[in-house]
């Protein structure tokens, strides 16, 4: 219903509400009932715009529900924002929030990046350009939050001075912290004879209580879908029977049933584009289409290919927990988180020859991170480079 714009002597159409810059300041304007309204607020800033806004939307919701002030006080009395107290904890927090929706188009209640630092600069208390990097500092960060959580701030801060709210970036020379590439172990490539002993537990679930309500055979499906494609764990949670391309014999990934920041249940996950809002496909091999088969028999195209016991998404998370990490235990091998199984088909692949474009084709990166993150070499070679 509104028109936010910023041209002078704009006019707006009947129900609409204009804000327009007039003079320096800002002025709303909008007809209602035959008769032409104006309200001449404070000055045009963007803290003051984004007032602003606020309060045209209050004054549609009055007229919508039959409880518009003709007077015009309700509105008039609504303070703006002064640049005087920016400083102030909610004030600064608010900002972050509206800059991260509106310009970077993430959203602090989904993005992990973004909430933890609205998290961290919420209990920060007053924030000043002269006190923000002390309070940075402060924080007992590895390295790598330390660089994520400042490279976020200086963007805002940026932004802040660009709109004229602070003066000067106090980030703007601070140099990112130097890390140690160190392995991650948890996420270290299977070998081939481990990942055939995993996948024998699980099938014959060597491994499982007689007791247990669900069998871990009921998993070996999606384990082995995850160690024959690579795809990252939601890509494979929300795979649709729709993206099995029969015909074409492809299987297309395309989309995630993602993790929140609440839960990694079936009720908190969000259905989204990839990590990258890359699309690709992987070929229908022999082994996958007898795998896939009798799980997507009678199923609808929107329905998940591999689901929970109650036919829900599965939650990756439980199944780290109660299955992989106990079958791996009882095997003797090193723990490992879930995601060991795209590192371990990344490594297979170039291990076996398959080019690095070819590899970051099928799992949706670039040839640099293929490069950098799979070349594992599982298997050692037999001889080295003669001299």
């Amino acid at each position: 219903m509104s028109q936010f714009g910023s041209q002078m002597g704009h006019k707006s159409s009947k129900g609409e509400i204009s804000i327009t810059n007039y003079k320096d300041r800002i002025r709303l304007r909008w007809r209602y009932e035959n008769k032409r309204y104006s309200l001449s607020l404070s000055a045009w800033k963007q803290l003051n715009i984004l007032q602003a806004k606020k309060i045209a939307i209050e004054i549609e919701q009055d007229i919508l529900t039959g409880s518009f002030d003709h007077t015009l006080k309700k509105y008039a009395g609504k303070k703006t924002i002064d640049n005087k107290n920016l400083q102030g904890r909610q004030t600064f927090t608010l900002l972050f929030e509206h800059w991260t929706k509106s310009y970077k188009q993430m959203d602090c209640e989904i993005h992990t990046n973004y909430n933890s630092t609205r998290n961290m600069i919420r209990k920060w208390g007053n924030v000043s350009a002269g006190n923000l990097l002390n309070k940075l500092n402060k924080e007992t960060f590895c390295a790598n939050t330390y660089n994520r959580r400042l490279t976020i701030l200086k963007n805002f801060v940026s932004w802040m001075v660009i709109q004229g709210i602070w003066e000067n970036n106090p980030l703007a020379q601070v140099h990112s912290k130097k890390s140690r590439k160190g392995k991650l172990v948890k996420r270290e490539p299977f070998t081939d004879i481990e990942i055939k002993l995993i996948l024998e537990a699980l099938k014959n679930n060597t491994y499982c209580s007689a007791y247990a309500n669900t069998k871990h055979s009921f998993y070996y499906p999606f384990l082995y879908f995850l160690f024959k494609t690579g795809v990252r764990n939601a890509e494979a949670i929300g795979l649709r029977v729709g993206s099995i391309d029969h015909k074409r014999k492809v299987i297309h990934i395309n989309e995630v049933l993602a993790r929140s920041l609440k839960s990694t249940s079936s009720v908190a996950r969000i259905r989204k584009e990839t990590k990258n809002g890359k699309e690709r496909v992987l070929p229908l091999t022999t082994d996958l289409k007898n795998l896939l088969t009798p799980l997507i028999k009678g199923k609808q195209k929107d329905d998940l290919v591999f689901s929970s016991p109650t036919g829900k998404a599965i939650d990756d998370n439980n199944f780290q927990k109660r299955v992989f990490k106990k079958v791996l235990k009882e095997l003797g091998i090193p723990e490992r988180v879930l995601y060991a199984c795209r590192h371990t088909f990344g490594s297979r692949c170039i291990d076996q020859g398959i080019t690095p474009v070819m590899t970051a084709f099928l799992m949706g990166n670039n040839p640099e991170t293929a490069l950098r993150r799979y070349t594992h070499q599982i298997n050692l070679p037999k001889d080295l480079p003669s001299i």
